[in-house]
């Protein structure tokens, strides 16, 4: 997506995509959360979801920041790189799901 293209609107339309794809999955182990958490824990394990998913986001910023400046990767070379991580997250997380229905 992103690091193939150097055309704004391709950039737009990949964000897009990626954006729509990561809304899904967010909402669905949220809904998941939910429905398997007692009432009494649910507000720690949302509020577990979060933090954890703040986190990831900073550690993805950061790991972004230092591939960038200290391992003099490219925007582009980034990435893709953390497009393969998140195909190979897909990936697996596609084997377990069909495991466990």
């Amino acid at each position: 997506g992103m690091s193939q293209f150097d055309h704004f609107i391709w950039i737009c339309i990949s964000t897009s995509v990626r954006s729509a794809g990561s809304s899904v999955v967010w909402i669905y182990s949220s809904l998941l959360l939910q429905k398997l958490s007692s009432t009494s824990m649910l507000g720690r394990v949302v509020a577990v979801d979060y933090a954890l998913a703040m986190l990831s986001e900073s550690a993805s910023a950061l790991l972004g920041g230092v591939l960038q400046d200290d391992a003099s990767m490219t925007a582009a070379q980034v990435s893709l790189l953390m497009a393969i991580v998140a195909s190979a997250t897909l990936v697996i997380w596609g084997m377990y799901f069909s495991r466990v229905r």
